[in-house]
């Protein structure tokens, strides 16, 4: 999947994810710097070997580009201090330097992350922006970014630089016809595993072929299956905007007494909080739900490494539906038969079968099936690490994801769960989409009268529903 984000990436579709973060004011103790960031970062570096990789093209382009060291690789190319350490950031300044940072596309001459710190807003807390390239990692392994610079205590010290030496630059020549084999032979390992991974007992031909059938038919499912016309799916531009809502745990817990994992009752909140962006754009009436397409790791517990191992799925978002109960139990419904089907291995199939197109061909299919037709939306929900997380001694307070959107896309959805509290990054374009700076008031409120009729289905019949464990596939 990496090859696919590059090719995707245009001057309007930056395929950067990313995250915008609060800390809380430093208490008896420094203020963050971006010197103290380097120096904390500089003695990791070596448990994150990728993050000093860069993008080499393949040779007359016939294969994928491959990841190298950089010899010249700087980290204070990296870390960067958006302002002055003794300047007062507001609120408005914050949001619009990291619309700046978001909308411009990272150098693909470097290693494809970089993070901007913000040492002081005007509240006392401190800022930060951080983007790394889709094609560098998922959701899972961007936590190791992260890693360079947070801790999961407030008080450790910096370690020494480990040595390290950048690896030579293997041959072209040779590099060049092993990547096309490479291509070749992962797009038929992609048949074959898609066409037996789903087996619980292959052990027949007959079972094998029923299968195959299964796993390319949920593929089918997803890719032919055309998203409706809606007014998020317009043509984009470069410049992005990000906009946020922090769901607290006593509203969230006030929503799921009605029922449902806490991500059921995030989906729902976002489908509630679309369908009034739509309404007030007045697409009018609200028929069939919108597509949502929905990232889903294939990775293994405690797999942390480069790349990408994630699928995608698509769920029915109920912007059609007028009750939140009605949204809820949709959802609801949706998610629990994700739990049995074969889509995201099916849908995996599909991306990585694309090593068997000739290389002038690639590009094209990636556009094609990323395009308005296959869904109208992306809805991430990205994990954060259990516990809480600071910056050189200052807590984490908020955290919004930056999900990524190709053109014909105006708007994504990210949601991180952080100690317990989920936080909704709206992410747009804002010259295609201007109202999306009301979703944060939509989404509070869809989790408010989720609680309201919690409270009333409750009083109503006590026993008939219940929050669900938080156990998700996806």
């Amino acid at each position: 999947m990496d090859g696919s984000f590059l090719r995707l990436e245009s001057p309007q579709s930056h395929m950067h994810v990313g995250f915008s973060a609060v800390f809380d004011a430093p208490s008896g103790r420094p203020r963050p710097s971006v010197e103290a960031l380097r120096e904390r970062a500089a003695g990791r570096l070596h448990e994150v070997p990728w993050c000093r990789w860069r993008l080499d093209p393949s040779p007359l382009g016939l294969s994928e580009p491959r990841w190298i060291d950089d010899v010249d690789f700087d980290l204070r190319a990296h870390i960067v201090a958006l302002t002055p350490p003794d300047d007062r950031v507001s609120s408005a300044s914050f949001e619009a330097l990291r619309s700046t940072v978001l909308s411009a596309p990272l150098d693909r001459s470097r290693p494809l992350w970089q993070i901007f710190l913000v040492p002081q807003l005007e509240d006392g807390r401190v800022g930060m922006v951080g983007k790394i390239h889709h094609a560098l990692v998922d959701g899972l392994a961007a936590l190791q970014i992260v890693s360079l610079i947070l801790d999961s205590e407030p008080d450790v010290a910096s370690q020494p630089p480990v040595p390290w030496q950048p690896q030579g630059r293997p041959g072209r020549v040779g590099w060049a016809l092993d990547a096309m084999t490479r291509g070749f032979a992962d797009g038929v390992g992609a048949l074959r595993t898609g066409a037996t991974a789903a087996a619980h007992a292959p052990d027949t031909a007959a079972n094998a072929l029923r299968d195959a059938r299964r796993v390319l038919g949920a593929a089918a499912e997803e890719a032919f299956s055309p998203a409706p016309p809606s007014a998020l799916n317009v043509p984009i531009g470069a410049r992005r905007t990000l906009v946020g809502y922090h769901a607290r745990r006593d509203e969230l817990r006030a929503a799921r007494r009605i029922g449902g994992t806490l991500n059921d009752v995030g989906l729902a909140a976002v489908a509630g909080a679309v369908r009034a962006l739509l309404q007030r754009e007045d697409e009018q009436p609200l028929l069939q739900p919108l597509k949502a397409m929905v990232p889903v790791s294939m990775r293994r517990p405690g797999d942390t490494a480069a790349g990408n191992q994630i699928s995608m799925i698509t769920i029915a978002l109920p912007v059609h539906l007028d009750s939140a109960l009605e949204r809820l139990d949709w959802v609801r419904e949706q998610t629990q038969g994700l739990k049995q089907t074969d889509r995201p291995i099916g849908t995996r199939t599909l991306y990585q079968a694309a090593g068997l197109l000739p290389a002038p061909l690639r590009s094209p299919a990636a556009k094609a099936m990323a395009a308005p037709r296959q869904f109208n939306l992306t809805v991430s929900q990205s994990p954060a690490p259990r516990g809480s997380l600071y910056l050189l001694g200052c807590a984490l307070g908020e955290v919004y994801s930056v999900v990524p959107i190709t053109q014909g896309h105006a708007l994504a959805i990210g949601m991180v769960r952080y100690r317990q509290e989920l936080f909704f990054g709206c992410y747009a374009d804002p010259d295609a989409l201007p109202e999306v700076r009301h979703l944060p008031a939509y989404i509070a409120e869809e989790l408010s009268e989720l609680g309201r009729m919690a409270t009333r289905a409750r009083a109503e019949t006590p026993a008939s529903r219940s929050p669900q464990p938080d156990a998700s596939t996806h």
